[in-house]
């Protein structure tokens, strides 16, 4: 009988660094985004720390799943909508800052029966080509054409050094490249997942790339994410300024002013009156929008001569 449920899901601790970040904008609903750029991970995701205890030996820790987005004015200063996408770091040549490369699919020499792909570890970071580093990784291809191969997704089980080894094929005379463990080897030999046949196809094993192919690594830590950020004109505190904040009306010059809670103006409208212009009838009331703002309605010079 079972009497609860065991496991939770884990925050992400993920460093900015291992995040990529785009964005597109448009400035309205009914424009359709066509440039996609992107930004800094470190510039605009910064990581939230838990204050430091006795339990910690006074060391601040992260704060898993928590993290500041910081929106630089000089890059979010239009109105309208931006939509920021945030996913895993994929991995580049360190050398060419391309694609990885696979160098050989091939098989471990001890064991025949497990395949692989084979990179050059001097493509990777050097804390990249320790053992199992690109333990749990994703893999994608890249086609001939320089396109991805849609709905293709491998991943990295065990990622070991090696060195290549002649080794003949049974009883012939024939040879083939094969690959032993060793720690001072500067190819990396990947496991993947899934590399076994099926039940219904026994006979016909899963793609898991071809030499000199190019490929998309990126790692796993955390699911990618779209946000999507509006910027408007006025917010809900201008708002509610407006409604129910001060203002002033100059009855002379037919100027509406509007004030925030530290009586800064911040809206001017026009007021008049379209007439007819033979019976000088009212047949509109006008309210515009001023362009330049008179600075002669300043809420505390208007108002410094009244007495309450």
């Amino acid at each position: 009988m079972a009497i609860g449920t065991y496991g939770n899901i884990r925050p992400s601790d993920v460093s900015p660094l291992d995040m990529e970040i785009y964005y597109t904008f448009t400035p309205d609903r009914e424009t359709i985004a066509t440039e996609t750029n992107s930004l800094v991970s470190t510039d605009i995701v910064s990581e939230f720390l838990l204050p430091a205890t006795e339990q910690t030996g006074g060391e601040e820790n992260l704060m898993e799943g928590l993290y500041r987005l910081n929106l630089p004015a000089t890059t979010f200063n239009q109105i309208g909508i931006y939509t920021l996408y945030f996913r895993p770091k994929i991995l580049k040549d360190i050398n060419t800052d391309g694609h990885i490369v696979i160098q050989d699919c091939g098989v471990l020499s001890a064991r025949p029966t497990v395949k692989g792909i084979v990179i050059d570890g001097n493509q990777l970071d050097v804390d990249l080509r320790a053992n199992n580093a690109l333990q749990g990784y994703k893999i994608e291809y890249i086609n001939l054409d320089g396109t991805k191969l849609r709905n293709t997704v491998r991943y990295v089980v065990t990622s070991n050094k090696v060195i290549p080894v002649t080794e003949n094929i049974g009883n012939t005379s024939q040879s083939a490249v094969r690959y032993r463990f060793d720690d001072g080897g500067n190819l990396i030999f990947l496991q993947v997942t899934p590399t076994s046949a099926s039940d219904v196809k026994p006979n016909v094993t899963p793609f898991i790339g071809l030499p000199n192919q190019n490929i998309l690594m990126s790692n796993t830590y955390f699911n990618p994410l779209a946000i999507e950020v509006e910027m408007v004109e006025d917010d809900i505190e201008s708002l509610v300024s407006y409604i129910a904040g001060e203002q002033i009306k100059d009855v002379d010059n037919g100027i509406l002013t509007y004030y925030d809670a530290n009586r800064n103006i911040t809206k001017q409208f026009n007021l008049y009156e379209i007439k007819d212009s033979v019976t000088q009838t009212s047949l509109y009331e006008v309210k515009e929008e001023r362009t330049n703002i008179d600075p002669t309605q300043d809420f505390d010079e208007v108002t410094s001569d009244v007495n309450i």
